[in-house]
């Protein structure tokens, strides 16, 4: 919840997945393809399997998960080889969707995020997963983006250590930042346990209303 005008803040935290996207419309647009690619590769057809398992694993493990403990892992559930997991992800979750992102971007969201960076505000990203190439896809500019490749940050969200090391970065104190996402139990929950306002969205651009 915020406790002050969405303007009033000093710095800004956005979650990515599904914040700055639409991501019900993106996983449409991807499951799409992938019954596309399937039709024709049939014996490949347990990879639509490997991906339902990861963002399974991914979305219920919490704390000091790597990618390279999640893959183990559903390598490991599923019997395979985490090669085989490996490339299947970065495939499917993070290369090619690529390709579509910017089709399903949140445009009235991030023409806030550059005004509020012409005021002076400060905007970060906080993912789960990797931030650079998707944000150069939806063309969007932050000051600054903190994903599981930072290694003061080992927790994913709900964790709010990603928070507390961005505050810190900015020498911020809690009631001057406001965590948006698009998730109760991952963004909010981690605003929540860090001392943070937080603003929760729809997953569906249509439905949001930021005025």
């Amino acid at each position: 919840m915020m406790n002050r005008d969405f303007e009033d803040y000093k710095l800004y935290v956005f979650d990515l997945d599904g914040t700055l996207y639409d991501q019900p419309n993106l996983r449409k647009m991807m499951a799409a393809r992938l019954i596309r690619h399937y039709v024709c590769h049939p014996f490949s057809v347990k990879d639509m399997f490997i991906i339902m398992r990861f963002r399974k694993v991914k979305d219920t493990w919490t704390k000091n998960a790597s990618e390279e403990d999640i893959i183990k892992k559903v390598a490991g559930d599923m019997n395979i080889d985490c090669d085989r997991v490996e490339r299947t992800v970065r495939k499917w979750i993070y290369d090619d969707p690529l390709e579509v992102l910017k089709k399903t971007r949140d445009d009235a969201l991030i023409d806030k995020i550059a005004k509020l960076r012409e005021r002076g505000a400060a905007v970060v990203v906080l993912s789960d997963y990797p931030t650079e190439d998707k944000l150069k896809a939806l063309c969007v500019n932050v000051d600054r983006s903190y994903g599981p490749d930072d290694p003061r940050i080992d927790e994913l969200k709900p964790s709010p250590k990603g928070l507390k090391v961005i505050m810190e970065d900015y020498n911020a104190e809690p009631r001057d930042v406001l965590m948006i996402g698009d998730r109760m139990e991952k963004d909010g929950e981690s605003a929540r346990a860090a001392g943070v306002d937080y603003l929760i969205l729809s997953r569906h651009v249509a439905e949001r209303n930021l005025t």
